[in-house]
């Protein structure tokens, strides 16, 4: 190869590299000028999506403490397990329409739609939801709150929550109450006799949502302050946890007149007789449970709630924080949209 020949090489590949240049300039002027973004230089590496930001929770494992309340002592005596909606088996995963799993996640979400309104569909708006596993038949469901000493006299003053995004809550609110069908179906009631049972005569208990309840007491959440992740709020109205009665029915002394039937057009004087009777020894089983409703905003997006510490007072002024049992660190989960 001469040395003219080589130059004449040189010179092409140069006028080559110019006219591919020009052209990339003016390709992307002209994607400029159409309204459209410039191309984007390719490569090999294979790049991962990332999640959107309210899909990245790590929940709690211990119990945090609000930094405005010192002391805070330990209650051994109060207990509480973790049932949250969609979280365990029979809470109502079983129809497709309730939940959702974003794309690349294999988490479920309860699916809150505001438009649709298909039946067993939840729809949002004005309603609370509960983020623990809400009322079914038999059962006020919720989730169990023992009390290991009846002697004790708490009162419910602050709740603190883990939560992802808290524009999407709107107002949050609690409630008590005692469910004297809950706690193993332990009603207190005798049971029946061998011959009974063979001959299939059992007493039956009625169906229906909360059958046997008594609430103890609900109040709105005022917002406290945020510090550390963890939102405070304290209780409206402190719902105290002691004077609970272990009966459902309180019967009056005097006999039911004979005009009582149950009926819904019975005259209000009758509304203090009880159909159906029912009563506890105590409330260390999990009769007593608790409800954390929320109102979403109209917003969509993923919320993620955990609720980390319930926080308890006495008369003397002194507080206390419960003992977190089964599921802690489980969460709940909503898409809302």
């Amino acid at each position: 190869m001469n040395k003219k020949f080589l130059s004449l090489l040189i010179i092409l590949l140069i006028v080559i590299s110019a006219f591919g240049a020009w052209f990339y300039i003016f390709n992307q002027k002209e994607r400029i000028k159409e309204g459209q973004p410039p191309s984007q230089p390719q490569n090999n590496i294979s790049q991962t999506s990332e999640k959107p930001k309210d899909l990245v929770f790590t929940s709690l494992t211990t119990p945090p403490s609000p930094s405005f309340i010192t002391p805070l002592s330990g209650a051994k005596d109060v207990k509480i397990d973790f049932h949250y909606e969609g979280d365990y088996a029979g809470s109502g995963w079983t129809r497709e329409s309730e939940f959702y799993s974003p794309e690349g996640s294999n988490e479920k979400f309860l699916s809150l739609s505001k438009t649709k309104k298909e039946e067993g569909q939840y729809i949002y708006g004005p309603d609370y939801y509960s983020i623990f596993t809400a009322e079914e038949s038999h059962s006020y469901q919720g989730t169990p709150i023992y009390l290991l000493n009846p002697d004790s006299k708490h009162s419910v003053s602050y709740v603190g929550f883990k939560i992802n995004n808290r524009d999407l809550v709107s107002e949050l609110k609690i409630e008590f109450g005692i469910d004297y069908f809950a706690g193993q179906y332990d009603t207190g009631k005798s049971k029946s006799s061998i011959l009974a049972s063979i001959l299939g005569i059992e007493s039956v208990y009625a169906c229906g949502p909360g059958i046997y309840l008594r609430e103890v007491g609900n109040s709105k959440l005022d917002f406290v302050q945020e510090s550390d992740g963890i939102t405070w709020y304290k209780l409206e109205k402190p719902i105290a946890l002691y004077n609970l009665k272990l009966s459902y029915c309180d019967n009056p002394p005097e006999p039911m007149p004979s005009y009582c039937h149950f009926w819904a057009d019975d005259p209000p004087e009758c509304w203090k007789y009880c159909e159906f009777n029912a009563s506890i020894s105590d409330l260390k089983n999990g009769n007593l449970r608790m409800h954390i409703y929320y109102r979403p905003n109209d917003k969509e997006g993923f919320l993620k709630l955990q609720m980390v510490n319930l926080i308890l007072s006495d008369s003397a002024g002194t507080y206390y924080q419960p003992t977190m049992g089964k599921d802690f660190d489980h969460y709940y989960r909503a898409y809302l949209h």
